[in-house]
């Protein structure tokens, strides 16, 4: 028997083997995937501090932190890039703010981004906003329950959220620390 007799005589059962193994490796790759995205990304949700490994996760988290804030609160916070104020965010400010919630924020002054980021908070009557020189991380916090630091990396991201009332009022003493120094320097020229 030759081969092309062979594959004649059993086309049907080779295409079903081929397409069994195809779909078998398409499985398992999807499974991976999942898996990946499962661990980039929130890791420990359920607890009083949640590793965010994507930028996404740690965007879904400041959105809900946002819609948590209520008359009274402060939303306080620090930028580098002060870039992903998107549409979406820029409205979850605004109804923070006619909740009665203020803002405390410290923008790089050197932002790509400056104006645009100034022209989501400077109309709030809510909002404290100054610019400072030398912002090297990234944190938002919400009055004393919770607070998101995330550290800058070329090549990944990471996040934490922290729930824990003791560590987010040392955090937000040291920010209210530099908002006020900030506030009392002279403009830059």
């Amino acid at each position: 028997m030759t081969i092309g007799q062979f594959a004649s005589e059993h086309v049907v059962e080779i295409v079903f083997g081929v397409v069994t193994a195809a779909l078998s490796a398409y499985a398992i790759r999807l499974k991976i995937r999942e898996q990946q995205q499962t661990l980039e990304g929130i890791v420990g949700a359920d607890r009083k501090a949640s590793l965010f490994l994507s930028r996404a996760a740690m965007a879904k988290a400041l959105v809900e932190m946002y819609s948590h804030a209520e008359r009274g609160d402060v939303i306080w916070g620090q930028c580098i890039g002060c870039d992903e104020y998107t549409p979406d965010v820029q409205g979850l400010i605004l109804r923070a703010a006619s909740k009665g919630v203020r803002h405390k924020v410290i923008v790089n002054a050197y932002a790509p981004t400056l104006e645009e980021f100034r022209a989501v908070f400077d109309p709030l009557s809510t909002a404290e906003v100054v610019e400072g020189r030398d912002n090297a991380v990234r944190i938002q916090g919400l009055s004393d329950k919770e607070v998101v630091v995330s550290i800058p990396e070329l090549a990944r991201y990471t996040g934490l959220l922290i729930r824990d009332a003791g560590v987010v009022g040392i955090l937000r003493e040291w920010f209210d620390h530099r908002f006020d120094d900030i506030a009392a320097m002279p403009p830059a020229q």
